[in-house]
């Protein structure tokens, strides 16, 4: 409703060429013309440049229209149309026989100077029943520019264009039909020297609708919304309009309603079926599409469909949905932030137990160690005696390493965990390592074959290194059978600092190897054959991390495990995670 505005300027304006039509011509009384003809009897000169207010009578001479009209109906044209008014102001005229056979042939219609009785004017050559005149008035919009046809069944008289119709089709239209301007120079055109000097070809009019009008007159010129057009010209536009059922048709307010969902049905199924900007795309699209589809009905079979509404549907839309998934994602934001509350409290309560868990069990296992030791130092014990001592005491010290592991894993994983780096040599860290390994190595007759080249000081945290290759090496004699080998490398490439790690042991099985970086994984072949807890290699991947380095594995059963160390020679200052 409120889309339309009762014009469509811009539509035809926006109007490509368009074809000329072959049903009428336009004869065209200039202006210069005439003034020649005015000269010759007066012998003085006019100039019609300066003569801004010529009225139709200027273009009277009833010579020159009785040769005129003579010629053009010896071509046998379907209608004669003028659109110039000559009644009271050519004055009181007697026709001779020859001018009423040219005037008053029923194919010839005048123009009436009003539609209103109280100020109609017949023309010179009216006949009797009035049957070849017609008006030539104009409605127009409070702009000036006339976008509407006048026709009034109780109308004294028809309009020109009306007069003109019957002889080609018969047509039957509104009261205030919307004229469908098509263009300039949609029509043939002559001047009247052109017909006066027989230059046209022969039978140019036969057939043809003709409309004769002046280049310039008083109120001749008709504002239109593709610009100014001569009367005669506006003319014929409405006349063409009615031979080709051309003015501008509107559908049904529910017909419209019905396009516009359907648009909203299928707005709605994209941005409810596609990611953001793939939803944005298509409704540009489909906006693009209907405003074509829009243009294309317009200008081929003259219905009128909005676009305006059709893009402020889907802005409107789109605003929607954006406000929508706004307000989804704030919902989310809020859910989010409630669980990831309920989760921080979750992992509070967890540390906060299992801290207090394994503070609470270091102290009873120390006592128990105390008392292992001070039995064990005493005196000579039975041999079943000494050897359940014993058992207990590695067993206290593998729970103590399990509480330890457990520790350090909460420790690093809390959020005010910090590493402290200093210059250090990684091979003076390695050397230490394997001081402290080396009685479970010669428990085992395992061989530590170390190979370390000399390197730079780095910037690394020492005890989380140690840490690190103490887990590693650990690792590599616990899961080498006895009498076997580890090799421990070290050198350096032109970014990083390499530490090796190669023992003989059993390997790991391909499908466990991307599972022993995780926490509480081991090898499942390991499960009944070595003791530990699943946090070593968790616990050194994360160590490493934290100093940007890198730590790969390869490993093959029953030839053994390989772990590469890449530590950055250049690190960038990581103070907490």
């Amino acid at each position: 409703m409120f889309d339309e505005n009762g014009n469509y300027d811009i539509r035809y304006q926006l109007r490509g060429d368009q074809k000329v039509s072959q049903n009428i011509i336009l004869i065209t009384l200039k202006n210069t013309e005439f003034s020649k003809m005015y000269d010759l009897k007066t012998s003085s000169l006019i100039n019609t440049n300066e003569l801004s207010d010529l009225s139709d009578s200027f273009y009277w001479d009833r010579d020159l229209w009785k040769d005129l009209l003579t010629k053009v109906l010896a071509d046998n044209p379907a209608k004669v149309g003028i659109t110039l008014y000559f009644g009271d102001n050519v004055g009181q005229l007697r026709l001779t026989t020859q001018e009423i056979i040219a005037f008053k042939d029923p194919r010839v219609i005048w123009a009436a100077n009003s539609n209103e009785p109280e100020k109609l004017s017949l023309p010179i050559a009216t006949k009797a029943d009035r049957s070849n005149i017609a008006h030539i008035d104009t409605v127009k919009d409070d702009d000036g520019v006339v976008r509407r046809l006048i026709v009034s069944p109780d109308s004294i008289i028809p309009n020109i264009a009306e007069r003109m119709l019957p002889v080609l089709t018969k047509h039957t239209t509104s009261s205030l039909p919307i004229i469908n301007y098509k263009g300039h120079h949609l029509f043939q055109e002559v001047s009247l020297s052109d017909v006066l000097s027989n230059d046209l070809p022969k039978d140019f009019f036969k057939n043809k609708i003709v409309i004769i009008g002046a280049e310039k007159s008083i109120n001749s010129q008709v504002q239109t919304p593709i610009g100014v057009l001569s009367r005669h010209e506006f003319w014929a536009t409405v006349t063409e309009n009615i031979v080709s059922h051309s003015f501008i048709k509107k559908l049904s307010s529910g017909v419209y309603a019905g396009f516009l969902l359907i648009l909203t049905c299928f707005a709605i199924l994209i941005i409810t079926s596609y990611p953001q900007a793939i939803a944005l795309f298509f409704l540009v699209w489909l906006a693009t599409l209907s405003a074509a589809f829009s243009a294309w009905i317009f200008d081929g079979f003259y219905i009128w469909i909005p676009i305006v509404s059709p893009m402020s549907l889907f802005i409107f839309v789109w605003v929607l949905f954006i406000g929508h998934q706004a307000l989804k994602i704030e919902q989310a934001h809020a859910r989010l932030q409630q669980q990831q509350n309920y989760l921080a409290e979750l992992e509070q309560l967890k540390n906060n137990f299992v801290s207090l868990i394994s503070h609470d069990l270091k102290t009873p296992i120390a006592k128990i160690q105390a008392v292992l030791d001070r039995v064990l130092a005493q005196g000579p014990l039975t041999p079943e005696l000494q050897s359940d001592l014993s058992s207990l005491k590695d067993y206290s010290e593998e729970l103590n390493r399990y509480i330890q592991s457990i520790l350090k894993v909460l420790r690093v994983e809390s959020r005010d965990f910090k590493i402290l780096k200093e210059t250090a040599d990684i091979n003076g860290i390695i050397e230490n390592v394997v001081e402290r390994l080396s009685p479970l190595a010669r428990s085992k007759k395992i061989e530590l074959y170390l190979n370390l080249e000399p390197m730079f000081l780095i910037e690394i945290d020492v005890t989380l290194m140690t840490e690190v290759f103490l887990n590693i090496i650990e690792n590599a004699i616990k899961y080498t059978p006895e009498s076997g080998r580890v090799t421990i490398r070290s050198f350096e490439t032109d970014t990083d600092v390499c530490v090796e790690i190669e023992d003989s042991g059993e390997g790991i099985a391909p499908e466990d190897q991307e599972l022993v970086w995780k926490k509480f994984v081991r090898g499942k072949s390991q499960d009944y054959k070595t003791k530990g807890t699943g946090l070593g290699l968790y616990l050194v991947k994360y160590f490493i991390e934290l100093h940007g380095g890198q730590i790969s594995m390869k490993s093959e059963l029953k030839k053994g495990t390989a772990f590469l160390v890449k530590l950055p020679i250049e690190t960038t200052d990581t103070n907490s995670t």
